[in-house]
């Protein structure tokens, strides 16, 4: 039905870390749904201007549902097709529901290029990118990256990847006990410490995630990425719209412009560019309306909507 693509691999990857399927029963019957959630904020910029084309790019879906939360603090995006919800469970294997049995589809464990593109979106969605001081007594950071998965397989199939095929140094931590304030659940845990890792996987991998890619460009700059700064905070800097990292507003369509044609020359990502992005912004928005609501502001296209 559809070929084993770097475009499934990817979206494999993104499924699972943010992805899961509802395949109807019973009541619900007839009912095929694939859905990726994000923040709403900081992983806005990934899941319009990455997940979306490569859904499209793997599988010829276009114009998912789009949902924000009241709080405006999530999104998702959904696409209801049978033939892709079954292709991913029967074919793949991907769970119905819960991942935490799920494993790397053998077709794309075996396949070094595939795994490439699926390592890339497993850190865009359930990875974090931090920086940290070399010890107390030094103000030096270092970069570290940790992926985070409940899936066991997943992390140990990973890990030998990252560890055989590409060299990498990591560790893994098993059964670390988390909790979100609700819940309280075993995580899996990969990390890579320092620069070198880091290029390495930069190299051999890439970054997808702009909410990543803006925390390594202003890395570059200060030798540092303070924590909880915006990704808004971020692209203002980067853009030149602000000297500091301080608390910023939606930026112009030109710095926004800027800095999302950087990320492309210097990442290779996101897919999309910023005026296709924009656009895709504000039809989002005119949908949201509807109900209320509309995507938190990263870039300020209020003057671009009203031509409409």
């Amino acid at each position: 039905m559809y070929s084993i693509t770097p475009d499934v691999a990817a979206d494999t990857g993104i499924h699972l870390g943010d992805g899961s399927l509802f395949i109807g029963r019973k009541e619900s019957a007839g009912t095929y749904r694939y859905e990726v959630i994000g923040h709403a904020t900081e992983d806005q910029l990934y899941l319009i201007g990455q997940v979306m084309p490569t859904v499209s790019a793997a599988y010829g879906l276009r114009d998912p549902g789009i949902y924000v939360n009241r709080e405006m603090t999530w999104a998702s995006i959904r696409y209801h097709s049978k033939n892709v919800v079954l292709f991913k469970h029967e074919t793949l294997g991907l769970p119905n529901g819960k991942k935490s049995n799920a494993s790397i589809p053998a077709m794309i464990r075996t396949d070094s290029h595939l795994m490439r593109h699926l390592a890339r979106e497993i850190l865009a969605t359930d990875g974090v990118l931090g920086f940290y001081n070399a010890s107390p007594k030094h103000a030096h950071k270092y970069a570290r990256i940790q992926i985070k998965l409940t899936a066991t397989l997943v992390i140990e199939e990973l890990a030998r990847f990252l560890r055989d095929e590409l060299g990498m140094s990591i560790s893994c931590r098993m059964n670390y006990v988390s909790s979100d304030g609700w819940h309280t659940r075993p995580q899996h845990i990969i990390q890579l410490n320092g620069s070198d890792e880091i290029n390495l996987w930069r190299r051999e991998i890439g970054f997808s995630n702009p909410s990543h890619i803006s925390r390594l460009m202003v890395f570059e700059v200060l030798g540092e990425c303070p924590p909880r700064t915006s990704i808004v905070d971020r692209l203002s800097f980067l853009s030149g719209c602000s000297s500091t990292l301080g608390a910023s507003g939606p930026i112009t369509e030109s710095a926004f412009d800027y800095t999302i044609s950087k990320m492309k020359r210097e990442f290779g990502s996101p897919m999309l560019d910023a005026h296709t992005t924009i656009e895709r912004i504000r039809d989002i928005n005119v949908r949201l309306r509807h109900l209320g609501r509309e995507l938190p502001r990263i870039v300020e296209t209020r003057a671009s909507e009203a031509k409409w």
